[in-house]
């Protein structure tokens, strides 16, 4: 088995009148990589903020591809970006992590990764670590990975 992982940035395809509806979209993406993910042999992390979605996933190298390409295919996410795939020795993100901006918009300073498109796949990963590790305004959702 080949452990990669993979980094892509996108930003959401929807926006509804309501918070409710548009939370409701969010809660839907959310629980299917909580239920899924693990299952798979996936772990990684998930950010969003606002619109902006950055994920990094690692496990076995045909799964992340499958995973990635039913994402590219997901109506919710526009303008994906595939920011790197590389083999590891060891998983970074060896847990399921979403991380969701929970701070109103009034307390919000910049994204944490202002431009994705001028970030390298280094970058997006150290970034996503340190935040995992840090006690921000970020809120953290965590499950454990079903090891087969």
């Amino acid at each position: 088995m080949f452990l990669c992982r993979l980094a892509f940035f996108s930003r959401r395809n929807w926006y509804f009148d309501t918070p409710d509806e548009n939370n409701g979209i969010l809660r839907s993406i959310l629980t299917a990589g909580l239920r899924n993910n693990p299952k798979r042999g996936l772990s990684g992390v998930l950010v969003v903020d606002g619109n902006l979605f950055v994920q990094i996933l690692e496990g076995p190298r045909g799964m992340l591809s499958n995973t990635f390409c039913r994402i590219q295919n997901d109506s919710r996410h526009g303008g994906l970006v595939l920011a790197g795939f590389e083999e590891v020795s060891e998983r970074l993100f060896p847990d399921w992590s979403v991380i969701v901006r929970d701070a109103p918009k009034i307390q919000r300073r910049l994204p944490w990764i202002p431009e994705p498109e001028s970030a390298t796949f280094e970058t997006l990963v150290h970034n996503a670590h340190r935040l995992l590790k840090s006690g921000s305004e970020f809120r953290r959702i965590t499950v454990e990975r079903e090891v087969p």
